[in-house]
């Protein structure tokens, strides 16, 4: 049995026996871990409020070969979200970026890069709730990219035409973007504008994205909120099983 220690992100919990809980968490070096935290629902236990959802922890846990679940040993609280757990608003969009988090990431394949964008994203919505939306566009481009499902936004995928200096291009069934010219018009729209805050995602961080998204507008806002949810549906072969209201 190996001992491991890691930062790790609280994603989900289940009720497990008279007194214990699965946890699903994303941890920074071992990517998505599912584990029994065995006595936390009593009175008095060990890890008091850190399994809370949306929590950051520094999480030391055994590990058994060939066993999915591993058994949290210690929980320490780093950064709580217990301030937030009135906003109905907020915790619904948590959830949300947490049920994708689970749906894109493999167990136990660690990724840093997906970790700290997700911190990031958890953080900035924090800081500034009014900017959640934005967040949660920033969070869907991000986690579409990391993943490999998220168009080269560059170029025309048929003739390399740099893409955004004129007209509408158009996402295809195959999930890629080609001009106006390469599509003959087929596929969804992706306007300029929309093109221009979709470059500009993949450029700032996501408390930078999300104030300059103050300034844009109700439709380009709606547009992106629009097609990253369907790329995520046609990735997943279903919807969300949460969609936060845009």
């Amino acid at each position: 049995m190996a001992l491991f220690e890691t930062e790790a992100l609280i994603l989900r919990s289940y009720n497990l026996a008279e007194a214990d809980k699965i946890v699903v968490c994303l941890s920074r070096s071992a990517g998505l871990i599912r584990g029994v935290a065995k006595g936390c629902r009593k009175l008095k236990n060990r890890f008091g409020a850190a399994l809370e959802p949306f929590t950051l922890v520094n999480l030391t846990y055994y590990e058994k070969e060939n066993q999915e679940l591993v058994s949290f040993r210690q929980v320490e609280i780093l950064k709580s979200r217990f301030n937030l757990s009135s906003n109905a608003t907020m915790l619904t969009g948590f959830s949300y970026m947490g049920d994708l988090l689970i749906d894109f990431s493999p167990p136990h394949q660690a990724n840093d890069n997906l970790f700290r964008m997700a911190i990031a994203c958890f953080e900035a919505a924090s800081e500034t709730p009014d900017d959640l939306d934005a967040v949660l566009r920033y969070f869907e481009v991000w986690l579409l990219k990391l993943e490999g499902f998220l168009p080269d936004l560059r170029t025309c995928a048929n003739c390399n035409k740099a893409l955004g200096d004129e007209g509408a291009a158009y996402l295809g069934s195959d999930l890629s973007l080609r001009c106006s010219d390469c599509s003959s018009g087929r596929g969804r729209a992706v306007s300029n504008r929309l093109h221009t805050q979709l470059r500009t995602a993949e450029k700032l961080s996501p408390a930078k994205f999300a104030e300059g998204a103050r300034e844009v507008s109700k439709e380009t806002k709606r547009e992106m909120a629009e097609l990253t949810f369907q790329i995520i549906g046609r990735v997943l072969e279903r919807m969300p099983r949460i969609r936060p209201a845009s």
